[in-house]
């Protein structure tokens, strides 16, 4: 790539004596190990080698006396003596390999700690080994056979000298950078020192250090120079200037620090570079340039003649105009200092510049150096969205290398320090270096101990904050995490007690002793929440000890701010959206913002996305004084038009002349719903609004702000571009204190709360003011005669004076043109208006000229003329392969420069709008519509299939994974415009069928559905029923339907669809299989769960004999028949098979796949039926901040995460919680899908039972009763979970004291059970023990005792002994016993349903209770997700 040296194969020809004695002594530097690094231990020594021929002696090198690099502050202490731990509770320890065995670890040798690429440093340095006649009669060196032959005779060893007759030319000034993060890359700097230093290719090696990180009296920053020790005396930068020519300078840092982001290194390198050549080596790979702070540039290198400084370097910077906003004046004056990797070749190419070896320009990497900073162009006051942990570590995950990530797990479960950092590195990560630890320092994760900042260097500890840990933990393996956890605490137990405290706590957590200190409490409960499992219970202890440490910090006035230090835990933090419409809204928000900050202090506070204003905005005086006056009396107005005639200037306009009047200006693009919503969420986040992350609750949040007038009352909401101003209703904020504009092509009914104002043409005056603006020398006549030409229309006469303005062309010229123009167009088309034939014969003049100057920038507007009327990225043409359109355009969009000069040439001519912040452009509707009418039938086919194909280009073929939802979102708005679903390319095809799945996985199934079956309909026609991506429609269309409950049409679908498999792929294609799972899902649907359950069953023996059990459809198929085996009632053989499917999802799809975590989640589902409460509760919590965090709030698969962790809490026992988060729940199902949707309706039923637990029966009988109405409706009166409904509201109705009406209630959901699921399922035995409560309470206890005897034998072969509802009939059953009198039978019975419930429940879990006071166990029934 441009800016990096090549890659050279490097020749040894023929060596001289002084070469092979540089030979031998780089084999003796690169023998001698230098400084080895913290945590690294010698190499031990092995069994005696065999005798041979003895070497001679080696002499070690005498260093040469040069000032050390910066002494490193006091290491860790020798490693304390291996601790034997007890085995590791859970199983996930591994060996973890102790000092003495480095390759027991990872089966690789000890790393070598010499520097890596020495060798062609060396050789690529050699050739600035010059020598020069000595001019000096002190130049003097060693003669060393005289010095030998005077020890030999006097004893003593006194130099004799002799003068030298060549000296070496060039001098050497080394200047390392002394900020903090320079610590650690200090062995690298070390080694370089050594080699450069002993390399013997300089008359001198000076060092210096630059401390970046000084701060003058006024607290900014001033960089100062050192001696060649970091403590030395400050020097003065005119120092190190030579005006001999005989002077190099590297200067090595890792650019990280302020001081370079802030471009106050620069004059001192701008000095430098006056009198030398001077060059930057960058520690970092150069695939991390640019997350330092360092600003780079491609460049063009000349040398004017060899070693002469670099401010007589030309250079050129090719992409200039693309990096810099104001290009001549950033260049100007700046000095180009090239930038190095500490590698041979960089250094090879270095060379060959400044020695001149090559006399043409050479392309780099350059850092521009000035002899003032740049001045920063950030806004201070620029509202910024501070990102969430999963966030932080989502976008680190998108950008780190796997090492790296890698390290980052490991790192976040020990407390983090250089020495650390690098044991783990090597122990744990061997294929890491460096620059791996280098990407985690920097990435913003963690960060040095606040109060400790006197600690530097390898004493310096750093920080993750605990929810970062906690999301870094998440992403890494357990068994890694005990192993990193042991293997430090053995090197670093003493220095660190924290690390052997947890290893205990591995070993026994149930014994183990709490920590004191609040930081440690906090690793420790993040470490064992990420182990889960047997950890579980301490985590949950660890979280109550740190609320009880920060309430007592709290009442001795310690309590500290850190809200990642010791306090109560914070609550899971809101994740931001990663939707690409939001985000652009925020960007373009951001953009305006410090656009009008530039031009006046009056702007308002909230600011979001107004367009720029015109500079050329002429007239219009009535119009503006209209629309003030409607908006001051009836607090809304619509402006409506034809397009074309300024309505989106006029309201751009208004708003910059009344900027004074608000404190709250807000934009949005209303072409589409998706736009408004968006913008509306953005809105709702720039006022912080509760709520504000969640698509279904911020858009009635940011509407019932406005109307209250909190927190600004004086605003303004500007709607443009309504197609329709009625469907503008549901999101008017209409009543509040505020102002709503619209602007729309047509009047809104009499009914729409706006004053309606028409904008029409120009006036004459109007129209020649224009003219004469943008030419003053056009004349009146003139002026008046083309304005009579165009009618007055605002966007003809803008294009008209653009047009001219570019070309020169003279007014009558472009008459004549305009003229043949319009007499061709009332040919062609005789029922066009004069409006109509104006703006096209405008715009034809236009694209006529355009497409003789610039062919490829025609075709570039032919093919956007097919696009929505929406901002198309420059990336959808860049760098484009495989795609042909027309000659021109295709060579443009192979070489960027071309296509630039495309976009330049179509922004100047005003044909479209290039906004070059953002990327993108914009052609007006008016303007694609003349394209399009221009064209031919040929051309327009041709076009029209080039647009297809370059939307086609854009898919990365993974519509499940959320990083890719953008990419789609970019395609959305386009897909009926172009009318991508009658393309017939396969790969057009193939992203049809992606952007289904993407609106089901992005949460709009409604739109799922619409484009299933708008895309069925049209293939099948098309191509026929039997034609495979028609199939996979078909089978998309099934998969939606069933999503959204119409469970009926989704079998007719999905059973059609599987016979056309069997018929066109055969019965056992994966296709066919794939089908079969879809109808199984049916079978559940109709409530027929065991025949679901065999057909399910037997896909997956098909599937693992075809496949194998790791292929992705045998997943599928073992996901599949895990949810049937829990409709069956068969948790334990469900729970089995879960957990190997989740293991195997992981490995093969990934931990953040969503299939893995639909499998995670049906995992947690089978053991909190089996009983494990506090397990999957613990469990559904990390599950939900997983896909919060991958997925956004908003989504479905967020709602229903957060229905399974209610159900999850309320059999945990913690009702409160259960209760308001399945009310948030059912709220957002409801916004978003509507009561009778499945997820909402079985909501409704689990909040029902929560407000029953909370004592509001009445509420929870009028919900149960309207969820199981919603269930008869949907599923039938006979579906187990319209039963199960049932059997839930009877417990209701007998606490309300009508056990005679809940009795008949549960013996017909249980007649219907028994008839359905058979007579052991749990769901039958759950109703049979609520319907003997209901016996108990008619008086009948014989039939109660009968019942709980008959359901307790089952139970027990169903279920396990401790199972929780088996407690319940042993508890009931004790209870009927005491009432008939059989007391010392029923006294054991109920202490030993104690003892169990003891141990099975948490303390302190209601059920317990209940059970001490002797209250009978009703038992909830959950419907299992189909």
């Amino acid at each position: 790539m441009a800016g990096e040296p090549s890659k050279r194969p490097s020749h040894v020809g023929a060596l001289s004596w002084s070469e092979v004695a540089d030979a031998v002594w780089l084999a003796a530097v690169l023998g001698e190990p230098v400084a080895r690094q913290a945590g690294e231990s010698a190499p031990e020594s092995g069994p005696p080698e065999p005798k041979s021929s003895p070497e001679p002696p080696h002499p070690e090198p005498e260093p040469a006396p040069v000032a050390d690099p910066p002494a490193p502050s006091a290491r860790e202490p020798e490693p304390v003596t291996r601790r034997r731990h007890r085995p590791v509770v859970g199983g996930f320890a591994r060996d973890v390999p102790g000092r003495g065995d480095r390759s027991a670890g990872n089966g690789r040798p000890p790393r070598s700690s010499t520097m890596l690429g020495g060798p062609d440093i060396l050789r690529a340095l050699r050739p600035l080994k010059q020598l020069r006649p000595s001019s000096r009669e002190d130049d003097v060196q060693l003669d060393e056979e005289l010095t030998a032959e005077q020890a030999v005779q006097d004893g003593l060893w006194l130099p004799v000298l002799k003068p030298v007759t060549t000296t070496r030319v060039l001098d050497l000034t080394v200047v390392v950078d002394a900020g903090s993060s320079m610590a650690l890359w200090q062995p690298e700097v070390r080694s370089f020192l050594k080699l450069v230093q002993q390399l013997g290719a300089f008359r001198t090696v000076r060092i210096r250090y630059l401390e970046t990180e000084t701060r003058a009296t006024d607290g900014s920053l001033a960089p100062v120079l050192r001696g060649g020790t970091p403590d030395a005396p400050q020097h003065s930068v005119a120092e190190l200037l030579d005006w001999y020519g005989d002077r190099l300078m590297l200067v090595l840092t890792d650019g990280v620090g302020e001081a370079w982001r802030r471009d106050l290194v620069s004059p001192l390198l701008a000095q430098w570079s006056g009198g030398m050549p001077v060059a930057l080596v960058h520690l970092l790979p150069q695939h991390l340039w640019k997350k330092a702070g360092i600003p780079l540039h491609r460049a063009l290198l000349t040398s004017p003649g060899p070693f002469r400084p670099n401010r007589r370097y030309g250079f050129d910077l090719p992409d200039v105009w693309m990096t810099m906003a104001d290009p001549e004046k950033a260049v100007n004056g700046a000095v180009p200092v090239p930038v190095l990797e500490l590698g041979g070749r960089w250094f090879s190419w270095w060379v060959r510049l400044i020695s001149r070896s090559v006399t043409e320009a050479v392309p780099g990497t350059v850092l521009l150096a000035r002899d003032q900073p740049m001045p920063e162009t950030g806004d201070d006051d620029e509202p910024v969205m501070t990102p969430t942990a999963q966030e932080r570590v989502r976008r680190f995950l998108g950008a780190a290398t796997p090492p790296a990530f890698r390290l980052a797990t490991l790192l976040a479960a020990v407390p983090v320090s250089l020495p650390i950092a690098r044991f783990v590195r090597a122990e744990l990560v061997p294929e890491a270096d460096t620059s791996h630890l280098a990407e985690v320092f920097t990435s913003g994760l963690l960060g040095p101990q606040t109060d400790r900042p006197d600690l530097t260097g390898d004493d310096a500890v750093f920080e993750f904050p605990a929810s970062v840990r906690e999301a870094l933990l998440t992403t890494g393996r357990r068994s890694e995490t005990v192993q990193v956890v042991i293997a430090a605490g053995e090197r670093f137990g003493e220095q660190h007690p924290v690390l052997l405290r947890i290893a205990d706590a591995l070993a026994d957590p149930d014994r183990a002793a709490l920590p004191e200190e609040g930081a440690d409490v906090t690793l420790e409960r993040v470490v064992m929440r990420a182990l889960s499992g047997p950890y579980a219970w301490r985590a949950e202890r660890l979280h109550e000890w740190e609320r009880e440490l920060a309430v007592a910090a709290e009442e001795s006035g310690d309590a500290g701010e850190d809200e990642d230090g010791v306090g109560p835990p914070a609550t899971v933090e809101p994740e931001v959206a990663d939707e690409r419409l939001v985000a652009n809204v925020r960007e373009e928000a951001a953009t305006s913002l410090r656009r009008v900050r530039r031009i006046t202090t009056d702007a308002p506070v909230i600011w979001g996305a107004v367009p720029a204003r015109n500079p050329e905005f002429v007239g219009r005086r009535d119009l503006l004084d209209r629309l003030g006056a409607s908006l001051e009396s009836a607090d809304s107005a619509i402006l409506h038009g034809p397009g074309g005639l300024g309505k989106t200037q006029l309201a751009v306009e208004y708003i910059y002349r009344r900027l004074r009047n608000h404190d709250l200006v807000w934009w949005v693009s209303a072409t589409q719903e998706s736009q408004i919503r968006a913008s509306l969420m953005e809105l709702a986040r720039q006022l912080r609004l509760p709520g504000a992350d969640e698509t279904v609750a911020a858009v009635p949040a940011v509407l019932a702000a406005l109307r209250a007038g909190q927190p600004y009352r004086r605003w303004l909401i500007v709607f443009d571009a309504a197609d329709d101003p009625e469907f503008l209703l549901p999101f008017l904020p209409v009543g509040g204190p505020g102002r709503i504009l619209v602007t729309a092509r047509d009047a809104a009914s009499g009914t729409f709360p706006a004053e309606p104002i028409e904008v029409d043409r120009f006036s004459r005056a109007e129209s020649i003011d224009l003219l004469r603006r943008r030419d003053g020398t056009v004349t009146m006549a003139d002026a008046e005669a083309l304005a009579e030409k165009l009618g007055d229309l605002p966007i003809a006469l803008a294009q008209a004076a653009a047009w001219r303005a570019e070309t020169g062309m003279p007014v009558a010229d472009y008459t004549r043109l305009l003229d043949e123009k319009m007499a061709e167009l009332h040919t062609l088309s005789p029922q066009q208006t004069d409006y109509e034939i104006s703006v096209t014969a405008a715009w034809n003049v236009s694209f006529d000229g355009l497409s003789t100057r610039n062919p490829a920038a025609h075709q570039l507007l032919q093919v956007c003329a097919f696009f929505a009327a929406e901002p198309v990225s420059r990336s959808l043409f860049a760098g484009v392969r495989g795609v042909s359109i027309a000659p021109e355009l295709d060579t443009a969009m192979r070489d960027p420069v071309l296509l630039d000069r495309a976009l330049r040439e179509i922004n100047r001519c005003r044909l479209a709008k290039l906004d070059h912040r953002s990327g993108t452009l914009l052609l007006h509707r008016l303007a694609q519509l003349v394209l399009r009418a221009m064209m031919t039938d040929e051309t327009r086919t041709r076009m029209q299939h080039g647009a297809h194909l370059l939307l086609g280009n854009l898919d990365p073929n993974d519509p499940e994974a959320a990083r890719q939802w953008p990419q789609y979102q970019m395609v959305l708005p386009h897909l009926r415009h172009a009318e991508l679903i009658d393309c017939d390319d396969p790969w057009v095809r193939r992203l049809v069928l992606n952007l289904m799945k993407f609106l089901y996985f992005s949460g709009d199934h409604v739109g799922a559905l619409t484009l299933s079956e708008e895309v069925v309909a049209a293939w099948t026609e098309r191509y026929g029923a039997e034609d495979p991506q028609t199939l996979a429609a078909s089978e998309q269309l099934g998969f939606v339907l069933w999503v959204l409950g119409r469970y009926e049409a989704s079998s007719e679908v999905s059973r059609r669809t599987l016979r056309l498999y069997r018929r066109t792929f055969g019965p056992e294609s994966e296709q066919a299989l794939g089908a079969e799972v879809l109808v199984a899902t049916g079978l559940k649907s109709s409530g027929d769960f065991f025949a679901a359950r065999d057909l399910n069953r037997q896909t997956y023996e098909k599937v693992r004999s075809l496949f194998g059990d790791d292929d992705p459809t045998a997943l599928e198929a073992a996901h599949d028949l895990v949810v049937s085996l829990l409709l069956a009632g068969d948790y334990e053989q469900a729970r089995w098979l879960s957990e190997d499917t989740y293991e195997r999802r992981s490995e093969s799809l990934g931990y953040d796949n969503w299939k893995t975590i639909l499998t995670l989640n049906i995992m947690i589902i089978c053991r909190r039926e089996l009983g494990d409460y506090s397990w999957a509760r613990i469990e559904q919590e990390k599950v939900l901040e997983r896909v919060r965090g991958l997925f956004g709030s908003g989504t479905d698969g967020v709602i229903r995460r957060d229905l399974h962790l209610a159900v999850a809490q309320r059999k945990d026992g913690y009702h409160e919680a259960a209760l308001t988060l399945s009310g948030s729940a059912l709220e957002r199902f409801r916004l978003k899908y509507g009561s009778d949707h499945p997820n909402a309706m079985a909501c409704a039923l689990a909040h029902s039972i929560d407000l029953r637990n909370a004592g509001e029966l009445t509420a929870s009988l009028k919900l149960g009763e309207q969820a199981l109405s919603l269930y008869r409706g949907s599923l039938g009166d006979r579906h187990p979970h319209t039963l199960a409904a049932e059997a839930d509201i009877g417990v209701t109705l007998r606490l309300l004291g009508d056990p005679a009406i809940s009795l008949a209630r549960d013996e017909r959901a249980l007649s219907g059970l028994r008839d359905r699921l058979g007579p052991a399922h749990p769901h039958v035995l759950a109703c049979a023990i609520n319907t003997a409560n209901d016996w108990f309470a008619l008086g009948d206890v014989q039939r109660s005792l009968r019942m709980n005897t008959d359901t307790l034998a089952r139970l027990r072969r169903a279920l396990p002994e401790n199972h929780p509802t088996t407690l319940a009939a042993r508890l009931n059953r004790a209870l009927d016993l005491e009432r008939l009198g059989r007391f010392r039978e029923a006294l054991s019975q109920h202490r030993d349903v104690l003892v169990v419930a003891d141990r099975m429940l948490r303390p302190g879990h209601p059920a317990i209770t209940a059970a001490e006071n002797a209250v009978r166990a009703e038992c909830d029934i959950d419907p299992m997700p189909l």
